[in-house]
């Protein structure tokens, strides 16, 4: 066995700009993911905490946090919402080492492991997000700036995890949604109509959104359908529709 690193990456580059990740199976037969960085590779697990790790008896720090604020127990101390932190970036190094880890698998023509990364990416984006949550309420603020990226890309993740899944109604929903939080989150951030209207993200969203209707000859969705059908006080349409979303959410769940 080497030590070397420049052995165990020689065929391994790390490209400049680029995200490169890869799953592989350790010597005791557990999945494991590694992201390649400049001066060599991080390597996590691909659930629970990115280290493998516990704290406190707890699965990690951010359930630890969550418990004691919820049982209003003794206030977490300094080097808890300092490991808070530390598994914050864990995990988002490893949600962006799983976004990589399924963009490959989509051009290998691997449905399955492209669903298996995206569901777990779009779980870390979930967990970074109640992490900053924490901070901001009982910390006075975090990373604040990871914020919309987290936003952003748990809406383009769980589009790409939908369509995968042939949800494309859901996909567009969820484009839809996900492009009206970024625009609520960016004016809570300070941005005005103009600014949040014309965000990257935001324009993104809403350009998926439109590319998957006119791909997939959508109209309005049942959801859109149901709200127009509630404003419209037609409740019974509404009525009709929730059936409908019913019987389709029943549909999906069977399969």
């Amino acid at each position: 066995m080497t030590l070397d690193l420049n052995e165990l990456l020689d065929d391994w580059a790390a490209t400049p700009g680029e995200v490169s990740a890869r799953t592989i199976i350790g010597r005791d037969g557990i999945e494991l993911i590694q992201l390649r960085v400049d001066l060599g590779v991080m390597q996590m697990f691909p659930d629970g905490r990115p280290d493998g790790a516990r704290y406190r008896g707890f699965d990690a720090a951010l359930t630890f946090i969550e418990h004691e604020v919820r049982l209003m127990g003794p206030a977490p101390g300094p080097p808890d919402w300092q490991e808070l932190e530390r598994e914050l970036f864990q995990t988002n190094y490893r949600r962006l080492a799983l976004t990589a880890v399924a963009e490959d698998s989509l051009k290998r023509q691997d449905p399955g492991g492209a669903r298996s990364a995206l569901v777990r990416a779009v779980r870390d984006c979930d967990t970074c997000l109640r992490a900053l949550e924490l901070l901001d309420e009982h910390r006075g603020g975090g990373p604040w700036t990871l914020r919309p990226t987290l936003v952003f890309n748990r809406g383009r993740l769980t589009v790409q995890l939908l369509v995968l899944e042939d949800h494309v109604e859901d996909a567009v929903d969820e484009a839809e949604n996900g492009a009206a939080a970024m625009e609520r989150l960016l004016g809570e951030l300070g941005a005005d109509e103009d600014e949040r209207r014309r965000d990257p993200g935001v324009t993104f969203l809403r350009d998926l959104a439109r590319n998957l209707r006119r791909d997939y000859g959508i109209g309005k969705t049942l959801h859109e359908q149901l709200e127009e059908a509630i404003e419209n006080e037609d409740f019974e349409s509404a009525a009709r529709l929730r059936d409908k979303l019913r019987q389709r959410d029943g549909e999906s769940e069977d399969e």
